[in-house]
């Protein structure tokens, strides 16, 4: 967490096939962390790599590489930064080469460095050291260090030293253990490994457990995950106090509202959520403690732990007894056994009373509902803490759209109408934030550009919901015209698809029919429930010649349905895609499954209505 060493390594292209080696386009030779602990916690962190470039496309990739690092509790020294030339010789990086400057987005120090003369066959040089004189919790140490197997690695060593009188335990994925020691009131741990043949890539997807598919090592002076909760609970508890501020505000926002603990909660949940802004990274090195609940009220703003913080503290005021709880927003649905800091990376709140889970960091979250990306990920109670813990997942049926389109089509071909979409759960949460700050101008401009990837001239405007009612349900209606839909008079002959964007179309299913399947890699899914409904009104002079049979297709946890009917110049569609997948993470034998029923789908989903 609190160090970022960012590198381009390889270049390689996707393939079904992960047992073949990747023409390369650069390779790692040297790979060295060194980690010196003290009693304390704080540490002193010693890398350097190399890496050759193997082709022109990782030229420009190679030649700039950056560490991130807290400035007022971190020092970096460079020791080594130079490009050896194919030839032998060393080119230093100059004093112009180094940059260092704020990143705004991560909160952090940003020391960027310009490697100078950078062609193929050379390799790029560094060796740093970086002193971090506060850990990131006292008396803590742990760290997660991961290497994908798709880069070529030649030489990779992993080196601790601790004080003997530290409790510590580690896990090697793939690395080997090449020596364990304990010396003069000091025990060293070091792994090696070496990757000189990697895997292809395969296409990027959400992994259950991506972590196991990397080679790396875990260490830690944590017991347990409990111990790793604690850490970060006890001063946090400590600051979500009920001062005469925070209880002024809690009547306030409830004063109101009907007295019943979940109403009172969905109160102050809502006013948390939409008065206090996100300030974004939450849980790194000089930041694990929250603020003091009245300065986070003065400055109306907040990183994750000041949001559940505050909200628990507001919840005290009301005689609601919750707790905060660590989790990871990524995409690792499971923890290891060996606890480390940097896997859990946000805080939100837990009511026990209530058996519910509350992130006010997501503004277009309903109460009682969380992200996608909190969903079914494991917990840790800063208070009470349980193993086996986890988020829950969005229950099946519970997110659904249904989009009702109507088109009136001219006999000169152009065409105008409406598209309301209906939304519930994730769908309508996602629906929410896309479009809560589009001003009329900006949605018009939204139909124009929807018809003009199409290849179409098109203008319209759109009504939408509340943005602000953080409510389950989300909807808006589009109005729309287009000015040659098809041509007339015929022949000719349209596709039956959306008139404008959806959240869940049910073209979106049927895609898996096109994803890459891989055998080993779990990946994160939920269930989702998706209706499209048609009605075109055809002119005089447009006669259907060929219309589309109705579809009946099912299995165990996936159906899809179409029925079509023309009658007195109308014609009625109705597509319906049911997914009941129980979320959040799916075995490589559901993708498998999904794939071949999408595919069943595919020839109703691209049919074409033909007409003369």
């Amino acid at each position: 967490m609190a160090l970022v060493v960012a590198l381009t390594w390889s270049g390689a292209t996707w393939a079904a096939d992960t047992a073949q080696t990747p023409s390369l386009a650069s390779r790692v030779t040297h790979y060295a962390a060194n980690y010196t602990v003290n009693p304390d916690g704080s540490h002193r962190e010693d890398r350097a790599w190399s890496m050759a470039v193997l082709k022109p496309e990782m030229v420009a990739g190679a030649s700039r590489t950056s560490v991130s690092y807290d400035r007022q509790l971190q020092k970096v020294t460079v020791t080594e930064a130079y490009t050896r030339k194919a030839d032998g010789r060393r080119l230093k990086v100059p004093k112009a080469g180094f940059k260092d400057a704020p990143d705004t987005t991560s909160g952090l120090q940003d020391l960027s460095i310009v490697f100078p003369d950078v062609a193929v066959g050379d390799t790029v040089v560094l060796a740093y050291r970086v002193t971090t004189s506060k850990p990131l919790f006292a008396g803590q140490f742990s760290i997660n260090e991961s290497f994908p197997k798709t880069d070529a690695y030649d030489d990779v060593r992993i080196k601790i030293d601790v004080p003997a009188s530290m409790w510590s335990q580690d896990q090697a994925r793939g690395f080997r253990e090449v020596k364990r020691a304990e010396k003069a009131g000091r025990k060293v741990v070091e792994w090696a490994w070496d990757n000189p043949q990697p895997l292809k890539s395969a296409p990027p997807k959400l992994s259950g457990h991506e972590l196991e598919e990397e080679a790396g090592v875990l260490f830690s002076t944590f017991r347990n995950q409990g111990d790793l909760a604690k850490a970060y609970g006890v001063p946090a508890q400590a600051k979500a106090i009920v001062t005469p501020k925070v209880r002024q505000l809690a009547e306030q926002i409830t004063q109101d509202v009907k007295q019943a603990p979940r109403e009172v909660a969905k109160a102050l949940y809502d006013w948390v959520t939409l008065n206090i802004g996100n300030t974004g990274p939450c849980l790194r090195l000089g930041s694990v403690v929250p603020h003091d609940v009245d300065a986070i009220l003065d400055k109306r703003t907040g990183d994750c732990k000041d949001h559940a913080t505050l909200l628990q503290a507001l919840l005290k005021a009301k005689g609601i007894a919750s707790t905060q709880a660590l989790i990871n927003a990524g995409t690792a649905y499971s923890l290891p056994k060996v606890p480390v800091a940097s896997l859990v990376n946000q805080v939100i709140n837990h009511i026990p009373s209530l058996d519910l889970y509350l992130d006010t960091t997501a503004d277009s979250v309903p109460f009682g509902m969380l992200p996608f990306a909190d969903e079914g990920k494991p917990v840790l109670l800063a208070d009470g803490h349980k193993d086996g813990l986890k988020t829950p997942v969005s229950p099946v049926g519970f997110n659904q759209q249904v989009m009702k389109t109507e088109v009136i089509v001219q006999a000169d071909g152009s065409a105008s109408g409406t598209v309301d979409v209906a939304l519930r759960g994730l769908f309508a949460v996602n629906a929410r934030m896309r479009l809560r700050q589009l001003t009329q101008v900006q949605s018009a401009d939204m139909v124009k550009t929807f018809f003009e990837s199409g290849g179409q001239k098109g203008s319209g405007s759109m009504v939408k919901d509340n943005a602000r009612a953080l409510r389950d349900t989300y909807g808006y209606r589009t109005q729309f015209k287009v000015d040659q839909w098809v041509k007339l008079p015929g022949p000719g002959s349209f596709t039956i698809t959306p008139m404008f964007y959806s959240e869940s179309p049910v073209a979106d299913y049927v895609a898996a029919a096109s994803q890459v399947v891989d055998e080993a890699v779990e990946t994160a899914c939920s269930s989702g429930h998706s209706i499209e409904e048609y009605r075109y009104q055809l002119p005089a002079n447009m006669r259907i010649d060929q219309l589309p049979k109705d579809v009946k297709l099912d299995s165990d946890k996936l159906s899809y349905s179409a029925t079509y009917q023309f009658k007195e110049q109308v014609l009625t569609v109705k597509r319906v895609f049911d997914d009941r997948t129980v979320g959040n993470v799916c075995t490589p034998a559901h993708a498998q499954a999904y794939k071949d029923f999408a595919a069943q789908a595919v020839p109703d989903s691209t049919v074409q209505v033909v007409f003369k």
